[in-house]
């Protein structure tokens, strides 16, 4: 027998254990959003983009804004902040010609900024951001495929031997418009993030096992939703998906002087307002249900969610009491839910931008409490969200809507009974009115009154209007109106009864349990 028979079968067999320990120890897609834990957005600095600047040099864009490059101190310090994640957005349009070729200068400080995040250990999300602004190239769609394909093809062979911690996102809100409907054009994102999966993959070296986010549509939580939204294929199954959280949008993104009416098919007039306040009842279950859908529809599909941009103006007359609260809340969800994780936008300077949390130039927090609760969170030293949540066929609002009705949203439960309590005062009942109005699934308005016999008296005073709706196909929302007797009718809230139980959550329990952690 000679050594070459000996050696071979060893050889073989250290290879096969090699490859078995590799994969062990070879992490999945919830495993590394897991770890990525929360993260920070470097905004307003690569990612700069102006229809105005005269731009020529990497240093015009990175200091457009007033923020600086990023340096090893500051991602030390965004780190000890409990942050295990920097999403490093990068607008390349200044620095890519008509074929999508890099020039050498701008990829180079690029490198360099992945390079000082990595070595720290720290997750970086590289992506594709302002390129796709409504007056840049990428919403030009197929006809700038080609382009996106080299720019992409050559930000991963320049990466491809860089490790876990570097994870590639297709493009950032980017809306493509179908000009035949003039509806969101759901085949073009579909196209794209497929070209983006084939050539990072195509590129070999690390890139056929890197985790990578894409894009929803316009990274927007209802447009995502569409049964028209399609994640690629990919063989490596190693994906996630970009989703941004803005909502309420009246609170987190109307400026202080935006007020402005409008009016609807039946000539009602309505003035929206920035809101200024967050945190009652019916935000608390928005949220809830926003974060009970990502779940239904993309982690339990095994798909994890990356919520890459959360944030609330700061500089617009917004409660800070509010804004607090509304990130904590956002953070200690996503730290709750398996395979959810969130990332802060953060414009950093006071110079530019009004979503300014930490001044990352200089190691100041503009408010002391927010540090404080990133910190907290980051230690798992948090409400849970998940512990105050209840089963029930009940729900109830005491949320007034506009002057004169309760609203549930309920989605396509099986509704069988409302019940409305009101006060009713110096006024005989027949010179009221109260309606209820829903939907069906084809979307046809439904409108039911109710009759002397739906109404009884209480020992308080007040009359519980008592609705059978068994028999009616109500469908995604109630709402309560006041048609007559607005003067005499006073509403107090509307319960539902459903056929089957739901989770709820327990406001007024969580209220009180997270008042120990922000104020």
């Amino acid at each position: 027998m000679n050594a070459l028979s000996i050696i071979l079968p060893i050889i073989l067999l250290a290879s096969f254990i090699l490859d078995y320990l590799y994969s062990l120890i070879k992490k999945n897609s919830f495993q590394i959003v897991r770890e990525m834990g929360m993260g920070y957005n470097i905004g307003n600095t690569f990612d700069s983009f102006s229809y105005y600047a005269d731009i020529k040099t990497p240093d015009d864009q990175i200091r457009l804004n007033g923020n600086i490059a990023p340096t090893k101190d500051m991602i030390k310090k965004i780190k000890k902040y409990g942050f295990k994640t920097i999403r490093f957005p990068v607008t390349w349009t200044y620095f890519i010609d008509d074929e999508g070729n890099i020039n050498p200068e701008w990829m180079s400080k690029v490198k360099e900024v992945i390079d000082i995040i990595i070595i720290e250990k720290i997750y970086c999300i590289l992506n594709v951001y302002n390129d796709g602004n409504p007056m840049s190239w990428l919403v030009r769609g197929m006809e700038v495929k080609n382009k996106y394909i080299n720019l992409w093809s050559q930000i991963a062979n320049e990466f491809k031997d860089y490790n876990e911690y570097l994870i590639f996102e297709s493009m950032d809100s980017v809306y493509f418009v179908d000009y035949n409907t003039y509806y969101y054009d759901y085949k073009t994102l579909t196209n794209f993030n497929q070209a983006f999966v084939d050539t990072i993959r195509n590129s070999g070296g690390n890139n056929i096992e890197r985790l990578l986010l894409i894009a929803g549509a316009n990274d927007d939580l209802k447009l995502t939703l569409s049964s028209e939204y399609k994640m690629p294929i990919d063989q490596s199954n190693k994906l996630a998906i970009s989703l941004h959280y803005f909502t309420p949008t009246d609170f987190t993104q109307f400026y202080y002087y935006e007020p402005y009416n409008w009016t609807n098919s039946e000539g009602i007039t309505y003035v929206n307002m920035p809101k200024l306040i967050w945190g009652n009842s019916l935000d608390y279950k928005n949220m809830f249900e926003d974060f009970e859908l990502i779940k239904k529809f993309f982690v339990n599909k095994g798909i994890p969610v990356i919520i890459s941009e959360v944030t609330v103006l700061t500089k617009e007359k917004k409660e800070i009491e509010s804004i607090r609260e509304y990130l904590y809340m956002l953070f200690s969800f996503s730290s709750d839910y398996d395979g959810i994780m969130c990332c802060l936008w953060d414009t950093s300077n006071e110079t530019v931008g009004n979503m300014n949390f930490y001044d990352r130039t200089n190691d100041i927090w503009y408010d002391e409490k927010i540090k404080n609760n990133f910190l907290q969170i980051s230690k798992g030293k948090h409400v849970h969200p998940k512990e105050f949540f209840i089963n029930t066929t009940f729900e109830s609002s005491d949320i007034i809507y506009y002057f004169t009705s309760l609203f549930i949203f309920f989605e396509s439960r099986k509704v069988l009974k409302i019940l409305i309590n009101a006060k009713l005062t110096g006024v005989l009942f027949e010179d009221i009115e109260l309606s209820i109005r829903t939907h069906n699934k084809d979307g046809l308005n439904l409108e039911i009154y109710y009759g002397k016999d739906n109404v009884k008296k209480q020992y308080d005073g007040t009359h519980i209007i008592s609705i059978d709706v068994s028999k009616i196909k109500c469908y995604e929302y109630i709402e309560a109106i006041i048609v007559r007797g607005m003067k005499y009718i006073t509403l107090n809230n509307m319960t539902l009864e459903y056929k089957e139980s739901f989770k709820f959550i327990d406001y007024k329990s969580l209220k009180n349990a997270i008042s120990n952690y922000i104020y």
